[in-house]
């Protein structure tokens, strides 16, 4: 079984999946089918890399890969 990377979380939200700009840490749970812990602290660090913002829910998509 393949461990679950940052850079796959990362890739994902940067092509903006729902194609509203929006990400939110239910949804990086739901897509990956992960604890809710785990995906909290994956996007901690997409907020550390200014990847997505810092406030709101859900949070907005600040860089894409589109």
């Amino acid at each position: 079984m393949n461990e679950l990377t940052y850079e796959t979380v990362r890739d994902w939200v940067m092509s903006d999946p729902s194609t509203d700009g929006n990400m939110s840490v239910f949804t990086i749970k739901r897509r990956f089918r992960i604890a809710h812990e785990r995906a909290e602290a994956f996007m901690r660090r997409l907020i550390e890399d200014d990847i997505v913002s810092a406030v709101g829910k859900p949070r907005t998509i600040l860089k894409t890969n589109k």
